[in-house]
């Protein structure tokens, strides 16, 4: 198939040339999304020919879908059956260069990437694939993460911490099998994006971060467009009413169930549960995103200036939400300069 902006995501996925990753593309799949083209989406911006070529490449550079728990860990928690990780090896996929050259490729650390999609689905080709694809083209492996997420009323049963094991033991399960995978286990970053750079921010906080499952700080986080303080997102609720009101309230609702309060919400305020530990991070977020406020990015920088957190953040005037690899848009080339950040603190 020749992917041109008109083409549909219902269509890729039909097209059967990228199964099995075509389910990863958007998960829970709905209507709106399927028959959506990618001109919708920002053809040139999301890097999507690059993606979907990278997708298709076979042989030792080849992605590869894998999931992450055994057995019985699945059959004691059914939903641990939709965790993944997509590993999308650095060594001569998208470079153009010969197999002897990639062999200085190897051995390299990883990026874990965290897609996004308000903790109901997860954004997977543009928050993520993309990412993965431009990364490897840096030389870099990377693993896209498929986290639990909870799509429809009701919320009797809150979401989190479900998110945070499934990183915990993506992190691990990585860990155990990075020879395997020519990567290095340390100096490791975790990206993420919207609601998965909630996730990915998670993971150097005291109380819910790597620190609490026994493993090693990533050498950086790459933020996208993070969710940090959840009053911003309560507040931005209590503004509204009716329907409106109900499904914003879906976001909170996911992580603490259907009676969260604000108090109660504080536990996944990225801001409240930083210390000087914190690792460094790359902050990239644009001012009129209509999803999440850019008030988020600026907390967390008020957050890091006091802690002294080493960053760099890149904020642009125009950009929305979710702009992917923000190809041609004013934050072109942003993820090689988080990539440089990431190699100069690590």
């Amino acid at each position: 198939m020749k992917v041109t902006k008109d083409v549909t995501i219902g269509q890729l996925c039909e097209s059967g040339e990228w199964k099995p990753f075509s389910d990863y593309f958007f998960t829970k799949m709905t209507d709106d999304v399927w028959n959506n083209t990618l001109e919708h989406y920002g053809f040139e911006k999301c890097g999507f020919e690059e993606t979907l070529n990278r997708l298709k490449e076979k042989g030792d550079g080849a992605c590869r879908l894998y999931g992450i728990y055994e057995e019985e860990e699945i059959h004691a928690e059914p939903d641990k059956e939709a965790v993944k990780l997509i590993f999308m090896p650095a060594g001569t996929a998208g470079t153009g260069k010969n197999p002897a050259e990639s062999a200085a490729r190897a051995d390299k650390p990883y990026v874990l990437v965290c897609p996004g999609g308000a903790y109901a689905r997860q954004w997977g080709i543009i928050e993520g694939l993309a990412v993965g694809a431009r990364l490897n083209k840096m030389g870099y492996p990377a693993f896209i993460l498929y986290y639990r997420t909870l799509q429809k009323p009701p919320f009797t049963t809150p979401l989190k911490t479900k998110p945070e094991e499934d990183l915990a033991n993506a992190i691990r399960w990585i860990t155990d099998r990075h020879e395997e995978f020519r990567v290095k286990a340390e100096g490791y970053a975790v990206a993420g994006f919207s609601a998965g750079a909630h996730l990915a921010a998670e993971w150097g906080t005291v109380n819910l971060g790597s620190r609490n499952y026994d493993l090693p700080q990533p050498a950086a986080l790459i933020l996208g467009y993070p969710a940090v303080s959840m009053d911003v997102f309560y507040d931005g609720m209590e503004q509204l009413s009716g329907p409106a009101r109900e499904t914003a309230s879906y976001f909170l609702a996911r992580m603490e169930g259907e009676n969260f309060t604000r108090e109660s919400l504080h536990t996944y305020s990225i801001n409240l549960h930083m210390d000087e530990k914190y690792p460094p991070v790359y902050l990239v977020a644009c001012k009129d995103d209509p999803i999440v406020p850019i008030v988020s990015s600026y907390i967390m920088k008020e957050k890091m200036d006091e802690l002294r957190i080493p960053y760099q953040s890149e904020i642009a005037a125009h950009g929305g939400h979710s702009f992917g690899v923000a190809d041609g848009t004013e934050l072109d080339g942003w993820l090689g300069r988080a990539v440089r950040f990431w190699e100069s603190v690590r």
